[in-house]
């Protein structure tokens, strides 16, 4: 099992792979049938394939660059919570969204689930 650092340094490497565009780079951080819910109520997008495309999206549309703030653990084995703020650029104009990310890391230190939680008030 992870520990509770190994758990946040996977969060943190998230946003840094987000961050460098390097969509391959973040799928490798992700189990091959893992999920994610961003934001939390818009339906999962689950394995590889469509995580690929989530995140391709991600990137070419909107260059998003993702600011972690100081990850938090929990009691249990597998999850960690991360503060950011994330910036993307739609149509020339800068947005940012605050949002918590919450993630579920196994034992191979790979994100199984992912679920982001924000909504149209975060966004500044």
């Amino acid at each position: 099992m992870p520990t509770e650092q190994e758990r946040k340094e996977v969060a943190v490497a998230y946003c840094e792979r987000v961050t460098a565009g390097d969509v391959e780079a973040v799928l490798e951080l992700f189990e091959p049938d893992a999920v994610i819910e961003d934001p939390v109520g818009t339906g999962p997008v689950t394995g590889h394939a469509a995580l690929r495309d989530y995140y391709r999206n991600i990137v070419d549309n909107y260059r998003s660059r993702v600011e972690p703030g100081e990850p938090r653990g929990s009691h249990e084995d597998t999850f960690v919570a991360l503060p950011i703020v994330v910036s993307a650029t739609i149509d020339g104009t800068t947005s940012s969204v605050n949002s918590v990310d919450v993630f579920e890391i196994n034992d191979a230190h790979r994100i199984t689930r992912m679920w982001a939680y924000w909504g149209p008030s975060d966004i500044r």
